[in-house]
């Protein structure tokens, strides 16, 4: 017995072999890791080491048993498994403790405000609505809407309605619903025009008819080569022989005017001086108006009543009615008598020989072959003695029908005495008068205006009549057919700068430049535009204040709080929250730390569960809340995010109808809405708060504050040059891809935060990227074993998901080994057939034999082009097919 005692004693029977200590495990782990291991050890090897010890303590060597069913072992196993909780929640825990291995959001927002971070709660879709007013007669012609006008939008399939409140108070006017560019121009007369058109379409005009041009400088004759008339714009074009130059600009005929302040009576010839034919500030008109006690609508009703263009006096277009000879033209050559008055004759045939002129043939005057008349004083004639020579034009002085016998014939004729010499009578031969023709009986012919043939473009726009109201710093809505893409309509908001009067047509200079080519017709400008926010005002009692309670906190009982694009507030996004106590406004801050006892402040913190908390100061940091009943109150919008990017058209629903309003849209898409920043933006965007410190110095700053900006889903910084000196440019993304608009809140704000923390004399632009699509087509041969169906579906999932926006830099190509790569770690997938690689607009190749290429920020010679990103088109899911 007591040798079997001893080798128990001594583990002969070889039970406990190969078991050992292996607790705890040491770990190294390397830096960049996206979890860290920190467990001492798992069930496995903490039951190994338990077991190991049983050999090696003294008072348990006699236990030689290892059987699962013994109570010792038993319980040696349920230390195990405890230590393997233990240690599961000991590494999880360790991993929450990082920024970079944390995966609960509730841990990152923790970490962050360890750093003074707050994780952005999101941000609110913005736009531009454009407001139509009543036109009938007794409704009020100017309307003011105010702040905080709800408007909803008519959800599409799958969607919410969703509140937009106006940010902006103006007064709107009737007159402003529809404002048109100017569409005609005059007709400026030249020698060289290729057309003219005329009022009416009984001008009975023909094919050789002589129209005479009379400018300031000289009078030219020219003949009809065709006619047209159009019925819809009861108008006749004239299309002219010879050669023909592009119609003179019409700004080259104004000028900037003078005048005093002395009283001046509104009527037509006020206008005329004052106003047509005159370039003015039309801030600067209105004043003047105003000086002279002129009702304003009165005196737009005059300028639009005079607002025909009058050519300058003594020009105009004349038609001749009528083509003369002289008298005598047709008179035969007179016989040639001898000294006895015996008619000379030559081989039997009278000789003759050519009349001399009379005397009568004056210098300024003309004897027609007939009577005409219809020529009348004052009238144009135009004399050609040959084919050889130009013309003459005239104006008659005088004229009169008489009878007269001349060159062996005679007659009725019309005596004309013109302002000028034609004749002279020591060389002109009875040759001229029988080669001479007369055009006569001129009529004036009516111009009308011309369309206007250049597009909407650049940074002008001159309207169709005098707008009142408009001034510097006006939001307007301009929506057209764009002439690139053709049948393609669009909206831009424009800001105006200048306002002038020109001719008495406003003419409106923009902030910047049309960021689109516009078909002139099409154009219809807005400007009863007013910027709108997503979010529906409420208020609310939050409680009642306890001065004996440090702290005190409530929370909002309406999520999720708005917030709006700021270009003032951290992150781009301020808050809609006011609070007041007992009447009087509290103002938040962003922490309590380092409050004045007194200051009456608050804190609120977004929630992981969407609520929002507001908590007040303990009387050290911040002043303590006033007892009171029901004297905590909160005024403050709720909504937000990307439900809020709601499309053009969409926004048409007054949730309340201020008098004289008719109606209200969105021509443009609500964009900038954003969800509360995810766990991975928050990972990405938590050490800028550190990293920058308030200021924008590297070009690595310049991306990261561009990325951590409320709105913007990604940003590339990049240097540029501007042939000067060197410059920034940044290339962002909205949330999912969108566009970021110049016009747009999100734009304008963020350029504006970052010119504040930014050098001033280093140049900046910001740009929306460039978008860019790859088409696949592929085939998967799969395994037997799987379904094929689920596995290509899992496929389409996988490849949708690695190409797309989320997942894509800018600049970052596609090659033909990372398509195989996604779709062969499809579990199920055995072999790939790639049929198609290759971008929609053609540039790279087939994609097949290298990769396709993602273009960087371009620098051009004026300007540069923002950088692509490439991601995979939608409709190559269905080119995503089973081999058979």
């Amino acid at each position: 017995m007591d040798e079997l005692i001893n080798a128990i004693r001594l583990n002969d029977c070889g039970c406990c072999e190969g078991i050992t200590v292996q607790t705890p495990v040491d770990h190294d782990n390397r830096p960049g890791l996206v979890a860290i291991a920190y467990r001492v050890g798992m069930y496995s090897q903490f039951k190994h080491s338990l077991l190991a010890q049983l050999s090696t303590h003294s008072a348990l060597q006699a236990l030689t048993t290892r059987e699962e069913d013994d109570f010792a072992i038993a319980l040696l196993d349920a230390w195990a498994i405890v230590a393997d909780v233990l240690t599961f929640y000991q590494e999880r825990i360790a991993n929450e403790s990082y920024l970079r291995t944390a995966t609960e959001r509730f841990s990152l927002l923790q970490l962050a405000r360890l750093i003074g971070y707050q994780l952005r709660p999101g941000v609110a879709a913005s736009t531009y609505l454009a407001f139509t007013l009543e036109d009938a007669p007794g409704v009020p012609k100017i309307v003011t809407i105010d702040v905080g006008l709800k408007v909803q939008s008519v959800p599409g399939k799958d969607e919410t309605p969703q509140t937009f409140e106006t940010v902006e108070k103006i007064t709107a006017r009737t007159e402003w619903n529809a404002i048109k560019p100017r569409l005609t121009q005059p007709q400026i007369l030249r020698s060289s025009m290729a057309e003219i058109r005329f009022k009416g379409l009984s001008t009975n005009l023909k094919r050789g008819d002589g129209l005479l041009i009379v400018t300031e400088t000289n009078q030219t004759f020219r003949r009809v080569k065709s006619v047209t008339t159009e019925n819809l714009a009861q108008e006749t074009r004239v299309e002219l022989e010879g050669l023909s130059n592009p119609f003179t600009a019409l700004s080259t005929l104004y000028k900037t005017p003078t005048f005093g302040l002395a009283t001046q009576p509104l009527n037509n010839a006020t206008i005329q001086t004052q106003v047509l034919g005159n370039k003015w500030n039309q801030t600067t008109l209105e004043s003047y108006a105003e000086v002279q006690g002129w009702k304003l609508e009165e005196f737009s009703t005059a300028i639009a009543a005079l607002q025909v263009y009058q050519p300058p006096a003594n020009t105009g277009v004349f038609v001749f009615r009528s083509t003369a000879a002289l008298f005598g033209y047709s008179a035969p050559d007179r016989p040639l008598y001898g000294a006895e008055g015996i008619p000379q004759l030559t081989d039997g045939t009278l000789k003759l020989q050519p009349w001399t002129p009379a005397a009568s043939e004056a210098k300024n005057q003309l004897y027609l072959d007939s009577a005409y008349d219809g020529i009348t004083v004052g009238s144009y004639i135009a004399i050609r003695r040959s084919p050889d020579e130009n013309l003459i034009v005239a104006k008659v002085t005088q004229a009169a029908t008489t009878s007269r016998t001349e060159y062996g014939i005679s007659g009725k004729t019309t005596r004309l005495i013109i302002d000028k010499d034609w004749w002279n009578a020591g060389t002109n031969d009875f040759n001229t008068i029988r080669k001479t023709i007369v055009y006569t009986q001129s009529e004036p012919l009516i111009l009308t205006e011309i369309p206007i043939p250049d597009e909407i473009k650049d940074n002008q726009i001159t309207l169709d009549r005098l707008y009142e109201g408009l001034k510097p710093g006006h939001h307007l809505i301009l929506t057209g057919e764009v002439m690139n893409p053709q049948g393609v309509t669009r909206s831009e908001v424009i800001t105006v700068k200048q306002v002038n009067t020109v001719s008495g047509n406003t003419e409106i200079t923009l902030v910047q430049s049309l960021k689109n080519i516009y078909i002139r017709s099409t154009v219809i400008l807005n400007g009863n535009a007013i910027l709108a926010t997503h979010g529906e005002t409420v208020q609310e009692v939050l409680g009642s204040g306890n001065a004996s309670q440090a702290y005190q906190t409530f929370t909002l009982r309406q999520p999720p709080l708005t917030y709006i694009s700021s270009d003032s507030a951290p992150g781009g996004a301020a808050s809609t929250l006011q609070i007041r106590v007992n009447e009087l406004l509290w103002h938040e801050a962003p922490m309590l730390y380092g409050q004045h006892r007194s200051d009456r402040i608050y804190i609120s913190r977004l929630e992981d569960n969407g609520k929002t908390l507001v908590e007040f100061g303990d009387g050290k940091t911040g002043a303590r809340l006033p007892t009171g009943q029901e004297n905590i109150k909160a005024i403050y919008r709720k909504g937000i995010g990307s439900v809020g990017n709601v499309k053009a058209g969409q926004l048409t629903t007054l949730l309340s109808r201020p008098l004289g309003v008719k109606g209200v849209t969105n021509p443009g898409d609500a964009t900038g809405g954003d969800r509360p920043e995810t766990r991975d933006r928050a990972r990405r965007n938590a050490p800028l708060t550190v990293l920058t410190l308030g200021r924008i110095v590297s070009l690595q700053d310049y991306e990261d504050f561009a990325s951590a900006f409320m709105g913007i889903g990604k940003a590339l910084a990049t240097w540029t040059w501007n042939g000067q000196c060197r410059g920034v440019f940044v290339t962002v993304a909205g949330a999912g891809g969108a566009a970021i608009a110049p016009d747009s809140q999100t734009y304008q704000n963020l350029v504006s935060q970052m010119k504040k923390f930014s050098d001033p004399y280093i140049p900046l632009q910001v740009q929306s990227y460039r978008k860019a699509l790859f088409h696949l087509k592929a085939s998967l041969k799969i395994d037997p074993d799987f379904i094929p169906e689920t596995v290509l579906a899992e496929a389409q999932v996988q490849i949708k998901s690695a190409f797309s926006f989320e997942m894509r830099a800018f600049g970052q190509g596609v090659a033909l080994s990372q398509v195989v790569a996604v779709l062969q770690s499809v579990p199920g997938v055995m072999a790939i057939d790639v049929d198609a690689l290759y971008r929609l607009d053609g540039i790279g190749g087939d994609g097949l034999t290298a990769p396709l290429p993602a273009k960087a920020p371009q620098a051009g010679a004026t300007s540069v082009t923002a950088a692509e990103l490439l991601t995979l088109d939608p409709t190559s899911l269905n080119d995503l097919g089973v081999m058979s």
